[in-house]
């Protein structure tokens, strides 16, 4: 199963939705991620030279999310299939921009967008996912832990910035239970 049937997950103390999407939407995943970021970040971050093309791209390999709020798109997230960690030869999935717009953080959903981004990588293999959290976002470290990650120095990033100072790498192992 790929694109908006596999996972559409109803936010209950918002009208929104988490709608998994394949590479067809990459123009508003696109879209929402640089309104997101703009002014968020500098303007040397990778967010920056994506196109749609190139998320597109990470789409196909990995997969993405968008979040509505009845017809408008309000946050995204997505990941990419990578190589697992030293002593793993399975699949991993490596999570990206999770975001939202302004009016929307605050509630968790962030987190809940990280959980279907985790059950799509799941679906595709993954053994565990990995991700990284700049250096002035220490309040997402914490979020991270919460949702089972550890830190991890050893995180190789598929899109490493040589202009920003290296980010903190968390990884989270699958289980059963998860």
């Amino acid at each position: 199963m790929t694109g908006s049937e596999l996972l559409q997950k109803d936010l209950p103390f918002m009208d929104l939705e988490i709608l998994s999407v394949g590479p067809e939407h990459a123009g508003a995943v696109h879209a929402v991620t640089r309104v997101i970021w703009t002014g968020r970040v500098g303007k040397t971050s990778t967010v920056f030279r994506e196109t749609p093309k190139t998320v597109a791209a990470q789409i196909r390999s990995g997969g993405a999310v968008l979040v509505l709020d009845e017809e408008d798109v309000v946050g995204s997230g997505r990941f990419v299939m990578v190589p697992g960690p030293e002593g793993d030869d399975g699949k991993w999935m490596e999570v990206k921009r999770i975001g939202l717009l302004p009016d929307y953080t605050g509630n968790d959903i962030g987190a809940e967008i990280l959980h279907v981004l985790e059950k799509l990588g799941r679906y595709r293999g993954a053994g565990g996912a990995q991700l990284a959290v700049r250096k002035d976002q220490p309040r997402l470290v914490e979020v991270y832990l919460d949702c089972g990650y550890t830190l991890a120095d050893d995180v190789q990033l598929t899109t490493h910035n040589p202009l920003a100072p290296s980010p903190i790498g968390m990884r989270k192992w699958f289980t059963e239970e998860d």
